[in-house]
Protein backbone atom coordinates (compact mmCIF):
# COMPACT_ATOMS: atom_id res chain seq x y z
CA UNK A 1 0.00 0.00 0.00
CA UNK A 2 1.22 3.50 -0.86
CA UNK A 3 0.05 6.70 0.82
CA UNK A 4 1.23 10.09 -0.47
CA UNK A 5 1.33 13.11 1.86
CA UNK A 6 2.22 16.56 0.57
CA UNK A 7 1.95 20.11 1.86
CA UNK A 8 3.82 23.33 2.33
CA UNK A 9 6.96 23.73 4.38
CA UNK A 10 6.21 23.22 8.09
CA UNK A 11 2.55 22.44 7.34
CA UNK A 12 2.43 19.42 9.65
CA UNK A 13 2.79 16.81 6.93
CA UNK A 14 5.50 14.77 8.67
CA UNK A 15 3.59 14.71 11.96
CA UNK A 16 0.50 13.56 10.06
CA UNK A 17 2.51 10.88 8.20
CA UNK A 18 3.95 9.61 11.49
CA UNK A 19 0.45 9.50 13.01
CA UNK A 20 -0.84 7.52 10.02
CA UNK A 21 2.13 5.16 10.31
CA UNK A 22 1.45 4.51 13.99
CA UNK A 23 -2.21 3.78 13.22
CA UNK A 24 -1.27 1.34 10.45
CA UNK A 25 1.35 -0.36 12.62
CA UNK A 26 -1.10 -0.91 15.48
CA UNK A 27 0.41 -2.49 18.55
CA UNK A 28 2.58 -5.05 16.81
CA UNK A 29 3.80 -3.42 13.60
CA UNK A 30 7.33 -2.22 13.02
CA UNK A 31 7.78 1.47 12.28
CA UNK A 32 10.58 2.68 10.03
CA UNK A 33 11.62 6.18 9.06
CA UNK A 34 13.64 6.61 5.87
CA UNK A 35 15.36 9.96 6.20
CA UNK A 36 16.56 11.50 2.95
CA UNK A 37 17.90 14.63 4.64
CA UNK A 38 21.54 15.28 5.38
CA UNK A 39 22.69 17.63 8.15
CA UNK A 40 24.17 20.06 5.62
CA UNK A 41 23.66 23.26 7.63
CA UNK A 42 22.41 24.42 11.05
CA UNK A 43 18.77 24.67 9.96
CA UNK A 44 18.80 21.14 8.57
CA UNK A 45 20.55 19.82 11.71
CA UNK A 46 17.80 21.43 13.81
CA UNK A 47 15.03 19.97 11.63
CA UNK A 48 16.54 16.47 11.78
CA UNK A 49 16.84 16.70 15.55
CA UNK A 50 13.25 17.95 15.87
CA UNK A 51 11.97 14.99 13.85
CA UNK A 52 14.05 12.52 15.90
CA UNK A 53 12.71 14.04 19.10
CA UNK A 54 9.10 13.74 17.91
CA UNK A 55 9.57 10.05 17.09
CA UNK A 56 11.23 9.40 20.44
CA UNK A 57 7.94 10.33 22.19
CA UNK A 58 5.97 7.73 20.26
CA UNK A 59 4.52 4.79 22.19
CA UNK A 60 5.95 2.61 19.43
CA UNK A 61 9.61 2.20 18.54
CA UNK A 62 10.91 3.74 15.30
CA UNK A 63 13.93 2.49 13.37
CA UNK A 64 15.62 5.22 11.34
CA UNK A 65 17.40 4.58 8.05
CA UNK A 66 19.44 7.53 6.77
CA UNK A 67 19.51 7.11 3.00
CA UNK A 68 19.92 10.32 0.98
CA UNK A 69 20.05 8.56 -2.43
CA UNK A 70 19.37 5.26 -4.20
CA UNK A 71 16.52 4.12 -1.96
CA UNK A 72 16.21 0.79 -3.76
CA UNK A 73 19.46 -0.20 -2.02
CA UNK A 74 17.70 -0.45 1.34
CA UNK A 75 14.44 -2.11 0.22
CA UNK A 76 15.56 -5.54 1.41
CA UNK A 77 15.67 -4.24 5.00
CA UNK A 78 11.86 -4.27 5.15
CA UNK A 79 9.19 -6.95 5.48
CA UNK A 80 5.43 -7.09 5.01
CA UNK A 81 4.96 -6.24 8.72
CA UNK A 82 6.75 -2.90 8.32
CA UNK A 83 5.22 0.53 7.99
CA UNK A 84 7.67 2.96 6.40
CA UNK A 85 7.65 6.76 6.31
CA UNK A 86 9.83 8.23 3.54
CA UNK A 87 10.69 11.83 4.41
CA UNK A 88 10.96 13.49 2.05
CA UNK A 89 10.72 13.19 -1.74
CA UNK A 90 11.84 16.79 -2.32
CA UNK A 91 15.05 16.32 -0.34
CA UNK A 92 15.65 12.96 -1.98
CA UNK A 93 15.26 14.57 -5.43
CA UNK A 94 17.70 17.31 -4.44
CA UNK A 95 20.26 14.70 -3.36
CA UNK A 96 19.83 12.69 -6.57
CA UNK A 97 19.79 15.67 -8.93
CA UNK A 98 22.80 17.47 -7.49
CA UNK A 99 24.98 14.46 -6.71
CA UNK A 100 28.33 13.99 -8.37
CA UNK A 101 26.80 11.04 -10.27
CA UNK A 102 23.20 11.98 -11.22
CA UNK A 103 21.15 9.36 -13.02
CA UNK A 104 20.13 10.09 -16.65
CA UNK A 105 16.37 9.79 -15.95
CA UNK A 106 15.73 10.77 -12.35
CA UNK A 107 11.99 10.21 -12.51
CA UNK A 108 12.44 6.58 -13.60
CA UNK A 109 15.26 6.02 -11.10
CA UNK A 110 13.34 7.48 -8.17
CA UNK A 111 10.07 5.74 -9.01
CA UNK A 112 12.06 2.49 -9.16
CA UNK A 113 13.30 3.19 -5.62
CA UNK A 114 9.84 4.07 -4.33
CA UNK A 115 8.27 0.97 -5.92
CA UNK A 116 11.03 -1.22 -4.45
CA UNK A 117 10.20 0.08 -0.97
CA UNK A 118 6.45 -0.28 -1.47
CA UNK A 119 6.75 -3.91 -2.65
CA UNK A 120 8.68 -4.88 0.48
CA UNK A 121 6.64 -3.24 3.24
CA UNK A 122 3.06 -3.29 4.51
CA UNK A 123 2.56 0.45 4.00
CA UNK A 124 4.83 3.11 2.49
CA UNK A 125 3.95 6.70 3.37
CA UNK A 126 5.83 9.07 1.06
CA UNK A 127 6.07 12.69 2.25
CA UNK A 128 6.80 15.56 -0.14
CA UNK A 129 6.63 19.34 -0.32
CA UNK A 130 4.08 21.20 -2.38
CA UNK A 131 6.07 23.79 -4.34
CA UNK A 132 3.62 24.65 -7.08
CA UNK A 133 1.38 27.31 -5.52
CA UNK A 134 3.47 30.42 -6.14
CA UNK A 135 3.22 32.66 -9.18
CA UNK A 136 6.94 33.02 -9.83
CA UNK A 137 8.56 32.00 -13.08
CA UNK A 138 11.69 29.91 -12.68
CA UNK A 139 14.41 28.94 -15.13
CA UNK A 140 17.51 26.78 -15.26
CA UNK A 141 18.11 24.16 -12.58
CA UNK A 142 15.19 25.34 -10.42
CA UNK A 143 12.75 24.91 -13.30
CA UNK A 144 14.19 21.48 -14.12
CA UNK A 145 13.93 20.46 -10.45
CA UNK A 146 10.28 21.54 -10.31
CA UNK A 147 9.46 19.68 -13.55
CA UNK A 148 10.93 16.46 -12.20
CA UNK A 149 9.21 16.92 -8.84
CA UNK A 150 5.90 17.50 -10.60
CA UNK A 151 6.34 14.29 -12.59
CA UNK A 152 7.23 12.40 -9.41
CA UNK A 153 4.10 13.73 -7.70
CA UNK A 154 1.86 12.76 -10.63
CA UNK A 155 3.33 9.26 -10.90
CA UNK A 156 3.28 8.70 -7.13
CA UNK A 157 -0.34 9.81 -6.77
CA UNK A 158 -1.35 7.64 -9.73
CA UNK A 159 0.06 4.59 -7.89
CA UNK A 160 -1.07 5.66 -4.42
CA UNK A 161 -4.01 4.12 -2.63
CA UNK A 162 -4.60 7.47 -0.95
CA UNK A 163 -3.17 10.98 -1.12
CA UNK A 164 -3.38 13.88 1.31
CA UNK A 165 -2.60 17.58 1.17
CA UNK A 166 -1.78 18.98 4.62
CA UNK A 167 -2.64 22.65 5.09
CA UNK A 168 -2.02 24.39 8.43
CA UNK A 169 -1.86 21.04 10.18
CA UNK A 170 -5.14 19.82 8.67
CA UNK A 171 -4.94 16.82 6.33
CA UNK A 172 -7.24 17.06 3.31
CA UNK A 173 -7.94 13.75 1.58
CA UNK A 174 -7.41 14.14 -2.17
CA UNK A 175 -7.53 10.51 -3.30
CA UNK A 176 -8.72 7.22 -1.83
CA UNK A 177 -10.50 6.33 1.34
CA UNK A 178 -9.88 6.66 5.02
CA UNK A 179 -8.17 4.09 7.21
Amino acid sequence: MLIFVTGGVRSGKTAFAEKLAAEWAGEVGCLHYVAAGRPSDEEMKHRIERHREARSHSALEWTTHEQPRDLQEIADRFTKEDVVVLDCVTTWLNNEMFSSRPKPDLTVHMMHGMKALERRCKVLIAVSNELFFDAFSYSGPVYEYMKILGRLHVETVSLADSAYLVESGIPVLKKGGLL
